[in-house]
């Protein structure tokens, strides 16, 4: 799916692929299962992909700093707006950056860049300790999926970690997005340079009306902490 696909579905609002909830993976790991909150400071989470999800002010609500990535400024422009959150705009030659820097009732600061993800050095990940995919690498199919644990795994220092999402249906059972990626897949693109640990796996077909009617009879997801060599 090339930037103007998920363009015209912005656009459009067929975004049904925006989730209203926050994810219960996140509050698991990086809420129950994270560090104390006085520790949480020192760590910035990237989200790419990120759309306007509310995971987002979740994450800095909850003592993390935040980067994001998202082709679309209707997206960008709804997440601050439909927050109250005041931001101010910073034009680059490469990315548009919306920034709400740190609230006095102790939300971090969350920015978010507005640009293509393929565009991503190294320098715009500094700082970066944690990244969270949640519907990434399942919203591309698969040559992009291998160009994008390529720029994945370039932008990454040494031991930074992912909290990273997939789900797994039958083969041709449905046309993504969201794209079916499995356990071999995943060590495909990421077993040379990344520790892969599978956290959680369940079927939740029976909670997903939208894919049965897609015909999908088996729908696992899956949790992984992926950490760079």
């Amino acid at each position: 799916m090339e930037k103007d696909f998920w363009l015209q579905r912005w656009q459009n609002e067929e975004t049904g692929f925006h989730q209203e909830s926050l994810n219960p993976y996140l509050a698991h790991f990086y809420g129950d299962k994270g560090p104390a909150l006085e520790k949480r400071k020192n760590q910035k989470v990237f989200v790419p992909l990120c759309g306007k999800s509310m995971d987002m002010l979740w994450l800095a609500q909850n003592g993390y700093e935040v980067l994001g990535i998202e082709c679309s400024e209707i997206a960008v422009k709804d997440f601050f707006e439909m927050h109250d959150l005041d931001y101010q705009i910073i034009e680059e030659k490469v990315f548009k950056r919306y920034i709400a820097e740190a609230s006095s009732e102790g939300r971090c600061r969350i920015e978010i860049l507005l640009g293509d993800f393929f565009d991503l050095s190294v320098n715009d990940l500094a700082g970066v300790t944690d990244i969270f995919d949640r519907a990434s690498m399942i919203a591309l199919p698969g040559e992009m999926r291998f160009e994008y644990s390529e720029t994945m795994s370039r932008l990454q220092a040494s031991g930074l970690r992912t909290l990273l999402i997939t789900l797994t249906y039958p083969h041709g059972e449905m046309d993504g997005p969201p794209f079916s990626v499995t356990d071999e897949e995943l060590n495909d693109y990421y077993g040379e340079d990344f520790k892969i640990d599978k956290l959680m796996a369940k079927n939740i077909i029976a909670e997903e009306p939208s894919f049965q009617s897609r015909g999908v009879s088996e729908l696992m997801e899956t949790a992984y902490k992926l950490t760079r060599n």
